[in-house]
């Protein structure tokens, strides 16, 4: 079998989608090497020392191809998949080359992490939906599989593009292989004094400062539960469109809100280590990596009705209206005021993880290749 892979993502993207898709390929390739591997690039590879020498190390026989251009990628990938007389091409970021063309000997595979353009189109630029839109509807109609990596994302796609019913699967993924490691106590605690975290217990909140995220509303429950718990509430991501208006609001929490923006990988899997709980009140998400990265550290976690989020953390999670901020609140105090329940939600969290296996993940994906060639 020879398979091809967008891995535009996987060599420039150092977050969520680049995770993803490394974490794919490289799992593809140490169990698999008998398959041969192209993988298509829009510029030439970044030193990415990790990722390279997980495939330099698998032995499996791939084949680098860069510095198509983001237009070539749109518009070219599709010939050179026939030009390699691939079995399969898999684009991993939602879409695949717009010169894809039905029935070919190549089958197409498509990654859909989610749809959330059309459920919160006021999130994003009209310019931006019309390419999402056009990209993803291109996908679904053309597409031999469409993986997705959840029920949620499933039931979306194929209510707003009902052409690719009988065609969707759900593929769980796994966390950055960062996450499997074992905990350190004196990384933990190195980490802890680097970020001044050692005075009080924490809460960790992983997520980009965007409206989505719902950060306002966790600000406005954890200040009404101060008085009432030990833990501060330390914040970790990116300063999104709700920059300005979470900062803005540090200084009002005396000294109990932390910012500590964008952190390396390994710092972050200390910080959860570290943490009492976490704590993640998004409105809506495809998946929702930072609740598998909770579970993955065996932390319980505070996260929100609906959406995906009671599928990926099932028992390991207590539940709130992110609507709701007294809600929200009061899922606060049950955690934090009850140690025996957030033991048992941590017992939860390593029973749920083992859904996530990454072995188990990619034989699934293997055979679902299979069954499509």
């Amino acid at each position: 079998m020879t398979i091809g892979y967008d891995a535009k993502r996987a060599f420039h993207n150092p977050t969520g989608l680049g995770n993803y898709s490394r974490t794919l390929i490289s799992a593809m390739f140490k169990q698999h090497p008998e398959i041969e591997y192209y993988l298509f690039d829009t510029k030439g590879p970044m030193d990415l020392p990790y990722f390279n020498r997980a495939l330099r190390e698998s032995g499996a026989k791939f084949h680098y191809e860069g510095g198509s251009g983001s237009l070539g990628r749109v518009i070219s990938w599709g010939r050179k998949a026939a030009k390699h007389n691939l079995d399969i091409y898999h684009g991993l970021s939602n879409e695949i080359p717009l010169d894809w063309k039905s029935g070919k000997s190549v089958k197409a595979v498509v990654t859909i992490h989610d749809v959330i353009f059309k459920r919160f189109p006021d999130a994003y630029k009209w310019s931006d939906r019309f390419v999402y839109e056009k990209k993803t509807a291109f996908a679904c109609k053309k597409a031999d599989l469409i993986l997705v990596p959840s029920k949620q994302t499933r039931a979306d796609i194929e209510g707003w593009f009902p052409s690719c019913k009988g065609r969707v699967e759900v593929l769980y993924q796994d966390a950055n292989p960062a996450f499997h490691y074992r905990k350190r106590p004196e990384a933990i605690a190195k980490v802890l004094y680097k970020y001044d975290l050692v005075e009080r217990p924490y809460i960790l909140c992983v997520s980009r400062l965007e409206k989505r995220k719902n950060h306002l509303k966790l600000l406005e429950a954890f200040k009404k539960v101060m008085p009432d718990i030990q833990e501060d509430l330390v914040l970790v991501g990116g300063r999104g469109d709700m920059g300005d208006a979470v900062l803005d609001q540090l200084g009002d929490f005396g000294g109990r809100l932390r910012w500590l923006g964008v952190v390396e990988t390994d710092d972050l899997v200390n910080l959860y280590d570290g943490a009492v709980y976490t704590v993640f009140p998004s409105v809506f998400e495809g998946f929702g990596i930072p609740v598998l990265e909770s579970i993955r550290r065996g932390k319980a976690v505070l996260t929100s009705k609906g959406s995906c989020f009671e599928e990926v953390a099932a028992e390991a999670g207590i539940y709130a209206d992110p609507n709701s901020s007294d809600d929200i609140a009061e899922g606060f105090l049950q955690m934090s005021g009850d140690q025996g329940l957030r033991f048992s939600l941590e017992e939860a969290a390593r029973r749920q993880a083992t859904r996530f296996d990454l072995k188990s993940l990619t034989e699934e994906l293997h055979a679902h290749y299979k069954r499509i060639v």
